[in-house]
């Protein structure tokens, strides 16, 4: 890379990254002195085999959800369907030919919280016990920070970080009930690493930031408990979805309204499709074949798309580069040391390099 082109200097760089590896030596020896546990489970592969076992998945009756069905149905598991919209269920349900005694479909809205505890209990009913759930529903929109209005962002949040944790409060204590492995995934997006350039869509962009950070929680509590469940946040990029029928999507108090906050005012000038061009995104079904995957080798992040890895490399940098070279105090150090380094990522890292030289992890 030309510095002069980046706009960082690399001496202060080196700097900063001299200090970081500095603290972080500080830290492990401060780990070391209180007795911190490494993640013995965050090298577990705990549902590496679905045949036979039960899925749920939120938000399934198209696009990415309907794709992960497809999948898990295919690898021989037992599916329930979330859904909320019946034209689409319907539509949906003719792309099932076979065994459908595996099929299950509940209409479930992941706001409405009485709803997912009733869903989690159909599930259980039909099916037993339930080894995967999939928080995948999720709403797009256009709305910019800065001009979004309250109904925007109540609307957004309560879908997408919201009805996220709503059913992973209904369904964790299901996952953990028979300890035979399990996992959660949770549907972020490339947007919950990357804003849009233009600035558009930056409430959406907020609610999956919030995605990625509750999997991350989520997977090192699991991980430091030794409980047989893993975690991942499945950040995709663009695939051919219904995602922007936000407004057809609305529920409860919702219900009827539309989308009210302008886009960001330079919009305009972002990168279109010409006119009447297929819009070519990753096929649902290939993208839920990359989710299978992940769960089977417990990978904490799901990223689907690799032309977007330039773009995760200089939001990492941007951020190392903005550590400035000075001393911390020890006594600060010693008291920061549950937040100065999570295992959680080297033992992700290690374990992802592993796979790609050929070794087991």
């Amino acid at each position: 890379m030309d510095d002069s082109k980046s706009g960082i200097d690399r001496r202060q760089f080196l700097g900063g990254a001299a200090l970081t590896a500095s603290m972080l030596a500080v830290s492990a020896r401060s780990a070391a002195a209180t007795g911190a546990a490494s993640p013995s489970g965050a090298w577990a592969a705990p549902l590496r085999d679905v045949e036979g076992k039960v899925a749920f998945i939120t938000g399934a009756s198209s696009g990415i959800g309907l794709g992960q069905a497809h999948v898990f149905h295919s690898a021989g598991m037992k599916v329930a369907i979330g859904y909320i919209r019946d034209d689409q269920r319907e539509e949906a349900a003719q792309g099932f030919t076979r065994d459908l005694d595996r099929l299950h479909w509940i209409k479930a809205d992941v706001t409405n919280r009485d709803q997912m505890k009733a869903a989690a209990d159909d599930v259980e009913r039909k099916f037993g016990k339930v080894h995967l759930v999939s928080a995948n529903a999720g709403v797009g929109m256009g709305a910019s920070v800065a001009n979004a209005t309250y109904n925007d962002y109540d609307w957004c949040l309560s879908v997408n970080q919201t009805g996220v944790f709503n059913t992973l409060r209904e369904f964790l204590p299901l996952l953990r009930k028979h300890g035979e492995g399990a996992h959660f995934v949770a549907t972020s997006s490339m947007n919950g690493l990357l804003p849009v350039t233009n600035g558009n869509a930056g409430i959406y962009t907020m609610t999956k930031f919030g995605v990625l950070g509750m999997i991350e929680a989520l997977r090192a509590e699991l991980d430091a408990t030794g409980e047989p469940i893993g975690a991942s946040a499945f950040c995709p990029g663009f695939v051919t979805t219904k995602i922007g029928e936000v407004d057809l999507n609305r529920t409860g108090k919702f219900a009827g309204t539309k989308t009210e906050g302008a886009r960001a005012p330079n919009a305009a000038n972002a990168p279109r499709r010409a006119p009447g061009a297929p819009f070519i995104g990753m096929d649902p079904i290939e993208a839920g074949e990359r989710v299978l995957r992940a769960v089977r080798n417990n990978e904490l992040y799901i990223i689907s798309h690799v032309e977007f890895a330039p773009g995760i490399q200089e939001r990492n940098e941007a951020i190392m580069a903005s550590v400035h070279p000075e001393t911390p105090p020890a006594d600060r150090v010693a008291v920061e040391v549950v937040n100065l380094r999570n295992p959680l990522y080297p033992a992700e890292r290690d374990r992802q390099l592993a796979r790609r030289k050929g070794r087991k992890a």
